[in-house]
């Protein structure tokens, strides 16, 4: 499907379930004065008949108890996410005293969003094991730690130099990670440990090295950056799928834990769910990801979602683009669906596992 067509299906769908709209719609048809009421009428002439006018009347019932439902649960969703509170903690940020942590952030989304963040006055330590690219290089705010995180004492060491050079963090993004394509019996174990690693582990070490202090003044903000395939699994990268699956457990895990465990309400946590993202991650198949028309976003759009998270100082769960949303429910679908489905996005993918050879 074109990106046109992508853009009017969901414009069509938005609209229809809206419900001011269609409650718009059904009290000019049902109550509205003729003055209101004919226009429309004679601008769609078969609405005159009174059997045509029954059906049309109907259906936008049934739309504005699908869009009312809609509206509600996502309310409902984002007050979950936020520890069941109507408003921010916005007065106890102060942006130009603020410290974060990323993790990968020496390219792709990591360093779009360290550029987001001291755009806003925050201190950056940048967590990689690759040197700091030019485009981050001169900023007073941001600071540059060789680190390798998958390596537990590693992130302990930069954590304690962090502590001693710019502060106690209070933001934590978890963006590093790594991904090819390649069947289960093409996997060697030496990646499959390294993905694991660096997709999964490493949450562990920076949130263990990073939290006791966010916990401590119970006040702080996790993003983990998971993925559509969180919720799949496919042909091709099975090992990916499996680290995102394992990452978002992980994140929910963390955030029953801060609720009911440390009782902290105020350490917030994000979960991000992106497609395909054009970076040099997915760059040796990205033509193939794009003749099987999956569906692909910029790193800009990435970074920007987790910037302005961390700046409404409320937690979420982000799906990118929000359509995708939909994802999280196949494992609800009978399994023929969820066979199907999955069948589908796999053969797209297959092709990619020739091109890694």
């Amino acid at each position: 499907m074109s990106p046109l067509s992508n853009l009017v299906s969901l414009s069509v769908s938005h609209v229809a379930l809206n419900p001011v709209v269609t409650a718009s719609l059904l009290w000019v048809l049902t109550r509205g004065p003729p003055n209101v009421r004919d226009p429309l009428l004679n601008r769609i002439s078969s609405l005159r008949n009174p059997q045509t006018l029954a059906r049309v009347v109907k259906a936008l019932k049934w739309l504005l108890a699908l869009g009312v439902t809609g509206t509600v649960n996502q309310q409902l969703n984002k007050l979950a996410l936020n520890a069941w509170r109507l408003k921010n903690e916005k007065k106890r940020w102060d942006w130009s005293k603020e410290i974060a942590v990323v993790t990968g952030g020496c390219s792709g989304i990591g360093e779009l969003v360290v550029k987001r963040l001291i755009g806003k006055g925050v201190k950056v330590a940048v967590l990689d094991i690759q040197q700091l690219p030019p485009s981050l290089q001169g900023y007073a705010h941001v600071k540059f730690f060789a680190c390798d995180v998958t390596d537990a004492a590693a992130v302990n060491s930069a954590a304690e130099q962090i502590r001693d050079t710019l502060g106690t963090p209070s933001i934590l993004v978890n963006n590093a990670g790594i991904a090819t394509a390649h069947t289960i019996l093409d996997t060697s174990p030496e990646w499959l440990r390294k993905i694991f690693d660096v997709n999964v582990l490493s949450n562990w070490y920076t949130v263990q090295a990073f939290l006791p202090d966010m916990m401590e003044k119970n006040k702080g903000h996790i993003v983990t950056v998971a993925s559509t395939a969180s919720y799949l699994g496919l042909a091709g990268i099975t090992d990916y799928c499996g680290t995102k699956a394992a990452v978002l457990a992980f994140h929910e895990g963390l955030n029953a834990e801060l609720k009911h465990k440390y009782k902290v309400p105020n350490v917030l946590t994000t979960s991000i769910h992106p497609v395909w993202v054009r970076t040099p991650l997915i760059a040796p198949f990205e033509k193939t990801l794009r003749a099987a028309g999956s569906p692909m976003i910029d790193a800009h759009v990435v970074s920007d979602a987790i910037a302005d998270q961390i700046f409404k100082c409320s937690g979420a769960q982000v799906f990118l683009p929000s359509r995708v949303g939909r994802v999280s429910a196949v494992r609800g679908w009978p399994n023929w669906m969820q066979e199907a489905f999955r069948g589908m996005v796999s053969k797209g993918l297959l092709p990619a596992t020739e091109q890694q050879k």
